[in-house]
């Protein structure tokens, strides 16, 4: 065994953020567990570290993660002394903007439906120095030539069509059943029928559809593949949905996934990448956008002025988002309208970092009175109301929502669900002698599934 040496990169690492060891430890177990990997690190593993020791993959990774979110500039494995080499296991293709976007969604959907390959896939960590050019760039993307197509045919209007009736029927499954089992649907469809769709003879106007709907379901395959807890994956379909949309020359579809991308980021604990790409999005859409757009990307920016402690920007982004809702006539669909329901869920968001609670919780009710055929998003906003509503001292009232939310919890399989049912278990543990509260925690308890797809990593 080669002899070990203090690992200098880590200790100036830990000396630039003036972290402890402890600090470092529970930062990493963190960020672990908003990506679904268990860790139990303390400050004497990170001591082996500075001693020399390594840990195992994705770990060095996590830990560099680590540090780029707190010193806002992306950091390698290799630069915390961790790995000598990049992450093991086969890399992930080449972002799209340097590579052809057509045939990386390809790769990535044909290695997915191949088992040995998904395990990697899945893995994968979402990371800052592989985030996208946030500015619209309105040249083509350069890449590669296409792949060989296979036997051409003439598309048609039709096809555009029924990519438009899929986008509409693959975002209801998802919101039916959670992410996590309709995306393997959809995986199959992109990895069978992008090609011949995009390789054969069309009019101009119509390959820019054609490249809309296919920058939308793959839109949808992101969203789905974060639901269903696998953020680096999601974060590589988010950045080929962008390039999609770039090909299709399409501002607003650009700008409402870079909106979604924020979403993704701030989720995950990155707030200051999440607020570069909502101020992006908000102005990639520029003035021409439609209504619903704006107010789509204003509420999320609003959110953003919120964690920044800016509560009269966050406010001023939240009133012109209410204004453009108003004046909204776009037809319903996951890429042309925004629901109400749905910005008032982001208006309570904002106002409650704002720390005005009561009208958070108008805004929670408001956000209530959605299609609860819509589950996933009906048992969120109803968990989130509970959550609300305990804040302010209601169990009671808390205990109703968060009943409702179980009634839905068994048809939806999302990891943002099972993160919500996680926080309603410990959040009851507080009232042992609370008979209502015990009986929805043992309710809860006997609903709950087996966290086999939870990841470890020592």
């Amino acid at each position: 065994m080669p002899p070990r040496h203090p690992n200098l990169r880590l200790a100036a690492l830990l000396s630039e953020t003036n972290w402890s060891a402890g600090k470092l430890a529970r930062a990493v177990n963190g960020l672990g567990a908003a990506q679904g990997l268990r860790l139990r690190y303390d400050r004497t593993s990170v001591a082996h570290w500075l001693a020399g020791s390594r840990p195992r993959p994705p770990v060095p990774h996590l830990v560099a993660e680590t540090f780029s979110r707190h010193l806002g500039r992306p950091i390698s494995a290799e630069e915390t002394g961790l790995s000598r080499t990049p992450a093991s296991g086969a890399p992930l293709p080449a972002r799209p903007e340097k590579a052809n976007a057509v045939h990386q969604l390809l790769t990535l959907c044909r290695q997915e439906t191949d088992p040995e390959r998904r395990g990697f896939l899945v893995r994968s960590l979402y990371s800052l120095s592989d985030r996208p050019l946030p500015a619209w760039d309105p040249s083509p993307p350069r890449h590669g030539p296409d792949p060989p197509p296979p036997p051409r045919r003439t598309a048609v209007p039709a096809d555009a069509e029924t990519l438009q009736e899929l986008t509409h029927t693959f975002e209801y499954l998802s919101e039916r059943h959670g992410g996590t089992h309709v995306r393997l649907a959809l995986i199959c469809y992109l990895a069978g029928s992008t090609r011949p769709l995009l390789a054969g003879p069309a009019s101009r106007s119509l390959h820019r559809d054609l490249l809309t709907g296919t920058a939308q379901l793959t839109h949808l395959l992101a969203t789905m593949t974060a639901d269903a807890g696998h953020p680096g994956l999601a974060q590589r379909y988010f950045h080929i949905a962008l390039a999609l949309s770039r090909r299709a020359d399409h501002r607003v579809l650009y700008a409402i996934t870079l909106r979604a991308l924020s979403r993704h980021a701030l989720q995950l604990g990155y707030h200051s990448h999440a607020g570069d790409l909502a101020r992006a999005a908000v102005h990639t859409a520029g003035p021409r956008a439609f209504p619903a757009a704006k107010a789509y990307l204003l509420a999320q920016r609003a959110v953003i002025h919120a964690h920044e402690r800016r509560p009269r920007l966050a406010l001023a982004d939240l009133a012109a988002a209410e204004r453009h809702h108003e004046q909204a006539t776009s037809p319903a669909g996951p890429f042309s309208s925004y629901a109400r329901p749905s910005l008032n869920y982001q208006q309570a968001y904002t106002l409650q970092l704002l720390g005005d609670r009561e009208s958070a919780l108008v805004g929670l009710r408001a956000a209530t009175h959605r299609d609860p055929e819509r589950r996933r998003s009906y048992a969120l906003t109803q968990a989130r109301l509970a959550e609300t509503l305990l804040e302010a001292g209601h169990l009671e009232a808390a205990c109703t929502h968060w009943h409702t939310f179980l009634d839905h919890y068994p048809h939806l399989h999302s990891a943002q669900v099972e993160r919500a049912l996680s926080r309603l278990r410990e959040d009851l543990r507080c009232f042992p002698r609370q008979p209502r509260a015990t009986a929805l925690r043992e309710r809860a308890r006997t609903l709950a599934r087996p966290k086999d797809g939870q990841r470890s990593a020592t």
